[in-house]
């Protein structure tokens, strides 16, 4: 009993030092980690010099970038928020990537931030529009889908759950506690875990995502979701005088079009996008741009492209800019 008791009392001496160290030593980091992208301002880093470091902290994925936080005299700054499809592999092989380079080819001085983020839906991409609107984009660019509902719903559960008053949260006040649980959630250990809890584990989660997007009811509520949560961005964007570009997800459906092409669908959003169109609002569509002969080559899975479908989505966003007049002259920003 004298050596449990020696042991349960290293333990909690243990536990309260980290705790400690992790309050005081690294609060900063800790900002929003469990709001789970739902906190407003977490990843938007302002610094006293003026600049605003993007990184990856509290459920955002950033790719790391920098710019000012008050617009440049002379710079077309254009602002890409999205999830893991307008994100890309890259700030360089992404479309907000390569609009910028084809932008300063010719002549205009563009800055093209990469705001997209991995499994953020309606919400959490709204989130990061009003924070967005703080830094003075010339223009938004808007990526539409409806694949990571699922995901936003889910962090959505966690983050209240977590912040319930519930006994069963007790424990994760500790932020020592919290920050081993979301190891175990993700998956920083993963490789050292048997392969039958790694499955099953896998298998549940998969499980319960599939369930949740069969369910017609589901679905309907997620769609009309979006629409709302999208219609909304936009008269705030509207009302701020901020042009707005949407580009509007397809997907591979890998169903041949008998053409020697492959069918890509983009039903979901394409109907109810098309008439929010305006003096102030364009639209580009994945399945526009992506010829279906070249649907197998340039698609990776159901959703996400190469960086030669981001080429193309580029360019089709440049032309359409041209079109609408929204382009500057070289060395003139509107």
């Amino acid at each position: 009993m004298r050596a449990i008791t020696r042991s349960f009392l290293l333990f909690a001496a243990l536990l309260i030092g980290a705790e400690l160290l992790t309050r005081f030593a690294f609060v900063r980091t800790m900002e929003g980690r469990f709001d789970y992208g739902y906190h407003p301002t977490v990843g938007f880093v302002e610094k006293p010099d003026g600049k605003v470091e993007l990184q990856r902290a509290g459920g955002r994925r950033f790719f790391p970038q920098t710019f000012a936080q008050q617009r440049p005299e002379g710079t077309y700054r254009i602002m890409v928020i999205g999830d893991s499809v307008a994100r890309g592999k890259s700030v360089k092989e992404s479309y907000a990537g390569q609009l910028e380079k084809q932008l300063r080819a010719q002549g205009i001085q563009a800055e093209c931030l990469n705001l997209g983020l991995p499994g953020y839906g309606a919400r959490r991409k709204d989130i990061v529009l009003r924070q967005v609107m703080k830094y003075q984009p010339s223009l938004v660019i808007l990526h539409v889908g409806m694949s990571n509902e699922y995901e936003d719903e889910r962090e959505s559960r966690r983050r209240d759950d977590f912040n319930s008053p519930h006994p069963k949260n007790w424990l994760m006040r500790s932020l020592v506690l919290r920050q081993l649980y979301e190891m175990k959630t993700e998956k920083i250990y993963w490789q050292w875990l048997p392969n039958t809890v790694r499955n099953q584990s896998g298998v549940s989660d998969a499980n319960v995502e599939l369930l949740a997007t069969s369910d017609e009811n589901t679905q309907r509520e997620w769609l009309e979701r979006l629409q709302k949560v999208t219609q909304d961005g936009l008269q705030r964007l509207q009302a701020a005088r901020i042009p707005t570009l949407l580009v509007v997800q397809a997907s591979n459906t890998k169903k041949e079009d008998g053409q020697g092409g492959i069918l890509l669908d983009d039903r979901v959003t394409d109907s109810w996008t098309a008439p929010l169109t305006s003096d102030l609002v364009a639209r580009v569509t994945m399945k526009s741009v992506i010829p279906p002969t070249q649907v197998t080559a340039l698609y990776t899975d159901s959703n996400h492209v190469r960086p030669e479908g981001h080429r193309l989505i580029a360019e089709a966003i440049a032309r359409t800019l041209k079109d609408k007049g929204w382009l500057p002259a070289p060395g003139i920003v509107k």
